[in-house]
């Protein structure tokens, strides 16, 4: 066989395809070695003589073998002799692996459609938690957590949940405390085995404390429980609010209902107006809250009509106003909203 057609026939599927020597001298070192070519198995060399360039190519996988390219104009056509010179001189080793074959992509499976009642039953076992356990996401941490907001009613404090790890005999063990539970729970600690990792120490001091709280039956019921609506009575009281679907004029004759409110932090902060929207609008404070709910809604806290004072009957976007932060089930608000 002619040299040319092996290198040709080798290397490339098509062997009357147009050859790029380099690609191919790197596609032989890698089938003949059997493994991955690095830059320190071929080494190109350029030197300049008057307006025309030379190659070496230095193959230190196969011994540190160099071949000459021709002169060329340029240095990278330099480089591309030098491979074709290695090449042609191993055409009998190219012959002998064959040409190279083709191997077919691996097609996706396509996702099969549900029927309505098999999309139904996997939303029953989505709802049920049967899934979890295929999820990596959701670790003995989280579930702890979720648990502790179900029966808090309520999102977590910065503090109320503890771990604390300590290095012993054979690795790391872990405690944590749930300050966020009812009475004398909230003073429990719960220790978990000893592990070869704090991440995985403070996981099992999780599995622990989870187990022991599903198992009490005080506890499961009032997770299952969903959060109440306190009934306005009268007006307005402190640390409660409104919230009402605008332009429901069902729902304004109505009775409003009003969601347990929770004072963050001891004093006002400065805010911005961002948007308002004739009833409630959106503030954006001038510094970060340290709160697991800043970062909701992109930072912005939510102010209704209701909790504005000192005259305020609506606010102007870019306006300043002071005002405490509380925190409800759906995240940060704004009250005793007054302008700077």
């Amino acid at each position: 066989m002619n040299p040319s057609a092996a290198i040709a026939g080798a290397v490339l599927v098509d062997p009357d395809a147009a050859v790029d020597h380099k690609t191919a001298l790197n596609q032989f070192c890698q089938r003949y070695c059997k493994r991955p070519v690095t830059k320190q198995d071929i080494v190109y060399v350029v030197n300049r003589f008057g307006n025309q360039y030379q190659s070496i190519v230095k193959l230190n996988c196969f011994s540190g073998q160099e071949y000459a390219g021709h002169l060329s104009m340029s240095s990278k056509e330099a480089e591309k002799s030098a491979a074709q010179q290695a090449l042609l001189a191993y055409a009998a080793s190219l012959e002998a692996l064959g040409p190279k074959e083709d191997v077919p992509k691996k097609k996706k499976p396509s996702a099969s459609k549900l029927s309505p009642a098999e999309a139904a039953a996997k939303k029953e076992s989505q709802a049920a938690g049967e899934e979890e356990e295929d999820n990596p996401a959701i670790t003995a941490k989280t579930k702890l957590n979720s648990l502790c907001m179900k029966i808090a009613k309520r999102y977590l404090q910065k503090g109320e949940t503890v771990y604390e790890s300590l290095k012993v005999t054979g690795g790391y063990q872990a405690t944590v405390k749930l300050g966020a539970l009812p009475g004398e729970w909230a003073q429990r600690c719960w220790a978990g085995e000893v592990c070869s990792t704090k991440q995985k120490a403070e996981q099992s001091a999780a599995e622990i404390a989870l187990s022991q709280v599903l198992g009490d039956s005080t506890l499961s019921e009032e997770a299952a429980k969903p959060k109440e609506r306190v009934p306005k009575a009268g007006k307005r009281r402190e640390g409660m609010g409104k919230w009402v679907w605008q332009g429901s004029e069902e729902h304004e004759e109505e009775e409003e209902e009003e969601i347990p409110r929770a004072r963050v932090g001891e004093g006002k902060i400065t805010c911005t107006v961002v948007e308002w929207k004739g009833a409630y609008g959106w503030v954006r404070p001038a510094e970060a809250l340290d709160h697991p709910a800043a970062f909701f809604r992109g930072g912005k806290i939510y102010v209704h009509k209701s909790d504005l004072e000192g005259g305020l009957a609506e606010l102007e976007a870019g306006t300043q106003v002071e005002m405490f932060v509380y925190e409800d089930p759906s995240g940060l608000g704004g009250e005793e909203v007054t302008a700077v």
